[in-house]
């Protein structure tokens, strides 16, 4: 069981907590301030070392330099024919030297780098080199060298009468450049010589120093090893006999790869006792508001702890409906200053009366609730629940009166395209009209429901055979045949009606339900508009249907789909005019399905949109080659779904492709079949002359065998009629469907149409076309669907020969 914890001691620790978090937070930022201060000081500290060195280190250097100079003006070497005399005199010249300038080694070279005078036998190790820069460069030089002790050596080139060069070199000590920096900062001041061994321990070889008893006593408290870099950099502290010393170390080489050092030592026990005393005073401050606000905090969170318990105890009695109980237990006493805690008093004195005209009302609404969870709020018919709850009692009661329990499911067909094309609100007012025509076809016993979307069902309680049932579905489809009349215009509607039927009065009304279901998908994979009756078979039909749809799935995916093209032939002129594009599908087990197979299940599982984009592409892509061969007049007929022609981005699309192959819609013709024509046809004229303005044409595919009227043919942009493959074929046989063909083309053309007959299989066919002026043809006679990998040669080898379709013409 979780442990308690009052909400007042859960603030208490929040507050703390944030508290401490914030003081934290201050402390540690003044504390960083304070030791980020120090540092920029000690830095500045450095620097001026630095530069006062540089500056009283230059300072000496000028003065030997220009009383030297100044000697040799003097002895006016200048006039002298060589260095002899001028190096005689230099002996006289070495205690003034020594005395005013510190002065440790005198020596004078010649042109030749030869020695002419010394004033010791030890001359510096660098001075080969240095006396050499100076005859090359002419120009005075300076450097430091330590060994025993640091001098800085001088050089000064002279010229005699014949502008020869000496050289000058000038060794002199540094004490007083350190005892000068010593008086001007106050700091202990010192060179060390720094060999760090391999181990990293630090080792110093002090060589001067301003107070040489103070640096002995730190060396022998300096830690045996640490970063000698970070040393240089930022510096460091020892503390020696409760004194704190920093240390600065600064390289006598300016670019910082020599190992002497200058090291100034500055008594900072000061600033680090104000720096000490500083932070126990942050701390404290810190310490002190953290108590207070502690009691503040429990001052404030034990009063509303309090009297929130007092209302957690009276609560329950909400539960019991003890509603007065409750409002006398959790009224609080007055306070002297009102807060939140009593508007929630309040809030929860007003929400016991709200709890209590609620308990009384809910009693009275449970009926009304109960009767509007079955049936549907938009039309007013039975919902789901109560389909259900009504087929269970009608199958219940078949053992009191035996019959039969039928139950029609119907489903609106392409209700979908009605809310993408129309609106939603036109799509339930015609939901609404429907469930009126509806409840005008069935008996008073008989249940009419809305399963959901544009999904209904009827349920008959008792008929005496399963053939009522059937009729009725006749007269549901009949209803429909009417146009429904809306504001915005008349549309029309059909649907597609499952019917199953039991006299078992054990039958779950589940199955029953699903049986009816499986018919009526039945009805919907025939064509649609109209009613199927259960069979055993649909159940294996619709896992065989959902298989093929996965498999289709997949297809796309693994793009498993091609294009054939038919060439379509012009019967006036005798020459290729077009190619109609055809889906194929390659299937990697069954070989070539068959479009009839797959192509209602690409529709129905709403996937036909995505292909015939893909369909048109392919086809632009062909078009390109058909035109670098020189076919440019080449039309190619393209199908057009409903559900894809119903697409509200199908022109921007087609505009899209159109432009990423540099085409023009003039080299295509949409074909679409009449059933897609006179649905919805406000939308279909919108769209069809929106591509018309792109410059698309336009053909109606399989005419005769839909139910379009020439009123809508006439109010079209349409171009073209196909006569459908079943009329051509038969007229060799049948005197009626030669009529039909005879009659549709003078029909087509006295509308300025062009007429396109599909299903030319033989020569006869092909001359009885050409006898009534029909002006294209297409068909195996002429053509099978050549795979689009054998359109290039079929071109190549037939048309652009004149073999093709000379050798078939009469």
């Amino acid at each position: 069981m979780p442990r308690y914890l009052s909400l007042s001691w859960k603030i208490l620790l929040l507050m703390l907590s944030m508290l401490l978090i914030l003081l934290l937070w201050f402390t540690g930022l003044s504390l960083l301030h304070m030791n980020e201060q120090f540092s920029r000081q000690q830095a500045q500290r450095k620097a001026q070392g630095q530069q006062y060195f540089q500056f009283y280190s230059q300072s000496s250097a000028q003065q030997l330099l220009t009383w030297l100079q100044t000697q040799a003006e003097l002895q006016q070497l200048h006039l002298a024919d060589n260095f002899d005399q001028f190096a005689a005199g230099l002996a006289f010249q070495l205690e003034p030297l020594q005395q005013n300038f510190a002065v440790r080694q005198l020596s004078l070279f010649g042109p030749q780098q030869q020695l002419l005078y010394r004033s010791s036998a030890a001359v510096p190790s660098v001075s080969n080199e240095l006396v050499a820069r100076t005859l090359a460069e002419q120009s005075p030089q300076a450097l430091v060298s330590c060994d025993v002790h640091c001098d800085k050596i001088l050089t000064l080139p002279l010229l005699n009468r014949h502008g020869e060069v000496a050289v000058l070199l000038v060794s002199t000590d540094l004490t007083e450049v350190l005892y000068n920096l010593h008086q001007a900062l106050g700091v202990e001041v010192a060179i060390l010589h720094d060999s760090t061994d391999n181990s990293g321990s630090q080792r110093f070889t002090l060589l001067q120093a301003s107070d040489h008893q103070l640096l002995q006593q730190l060396y022998q408290v300096l830690p045996a090893q640490f970063d000698m870099a970070q040393a240089r950099r930022d510096g460091l502290v020892l503390t020696l006999q409760q004194h704190s010393y920093y240390l600065h170390f600064i390289a006598l080489d300016p670019t910082g790869t020599d190992a002497h050092l200058l090291l100034m030592l500055e008594d900072v026990s000061a600033a680090v006792t104000e720096n000490k005393h500083y932070r126990q005073r942050i701390i404290a401050v810190a310490v002190g508001c953290f108590v207070a606000l502690l009691l503040l905090i429990m001052l404030v969170t034990r009063r509303i702890s309090r009297r929130i318990l007092q209302l957690a105890n009276a609560l329950p009695l909400l539960a019991k409906r003890r509603y007065a109980d409750f409002r006398q237990q959790s009224t609080l006493p007055a306070g002297l200053l009102q807060d939140e805690l009593t508007t929630f008093t309040t809030s929860v004195m007003t929400l016991s009366h709200e709890l209590e005209n609620l308990d009384r009302q809910l009693a009275e609404n449970t009926a009304s609730l109960q009767n509007m969870a079955m049936f549907d709020q938009l039309t007013g018919l039975a919902n789901r629940n109560m389909l259900q709850y009504q087929l269970s009692l009608a199958l219940a009661a078949l053992q009191q009166q035996p019959g039969y329990v039928g139950l029609l499911f119907l489903d609106v067909d392409n209700f979908k395209n009605i809310n993408n094309s129309r609106s939603h609100a036109v799509g339930d007012k015609l939901l609404i009209e429907t469930a009126k025509r509806l409840q005008s076809l069935v008996r008073p016993a008989d249940i009419v429901c809305r399963f959901g979307g544009d999904e209904f069902a009827i349920v008959l309680p008792h008929i005496t055979a399963p053939e009522h049932a059937e009729q009725l579905a006749a007269k549901a489809l009949a209803v429909f045949d009417e146009q429904f009349a809306l504001e915005q215009g008349a549309v029309s509607l059909s649907v597609s009606i499952g019917v199953a039927c039991s006299a078992d009065a054990g039958f779950a009304a589940e199955e029953l339900i699903r049986r009816a279901d499986l018919a009526m998908y039945q009805a919907k994979s025939n064509g649609r508009n109209c009613s199927f009756v259960f069979a055993e078979q649909m159940s294996s039909d619709l896992a065989n249907r959902m298989q093929l749809e996965a498999e289709l799935r997949q297809a796309i995916e693994q793009q498993q789909f091609s294009l054939s093209l038919q060439p379509q032939v012009d019967l006036i002129s005798g020459r290729l005019c077009g190619f109609e594009a055809l889906l194929r599908w390659q299937h990697p087990q069954r070989g070539m399905v068959p479009p009839d197979e797959f192509i209602s299940v690409l529709e129905q599982a709403q996937l036909m949109t995505g292909v015939g984009y893909w369909v048109f592409e392919r086809s632009c892509q062909h078009c390109v080659t058909l035109i670098q061969q020189g076919l440019s007049q080449v039309v190619i007929a393209v199908n057009l779904s409903a559900d894809q022609f119903l697409d509200r981005n199908l022109p921007e699309n087609f505009a899209a492709i159109l432009q990423k192959y540099a085409l023009n819609a003039a080299h295509f013709e949409l074909e679409l079949t009449e059933s897609t024509l006179v649905s919805n046809i406000n939308e279909t004229l919108d769209v069809m002359h929106r591509l018309k303005a792109l410059g698309f044409a336009f053909a109606i595919d399989d005419f005769g065998t839909g139910y379009s009227s020439l009123n809508y043919l006439k109010r079209m942009p349409v171009s073209t009629i196909k006569i459908d493959r079943s009329f051509v074929m038969g007229m060799l046989d049948n005197p009626a469907d030669e009529q039909i063909v005879a009659s549709t083309i003078a029909m087509v053309h006295k509308l300025g149409l062009k007429v396109v007959a599909e299903g030319v299989e033989s020569l006869a066919h092909l001359q009885l076309l050409q006898r009534y002026n029909c002006d294209f043809a297409q068909g195996y006679y002429l053509s099978r669907p050549l795979p689009e990998t054998q359109l290039v040669d079929f071109v190549t080898n037939q048309v652009l020969q004149q073999k093709w379709p000379a050798s078939l013409l009469p």
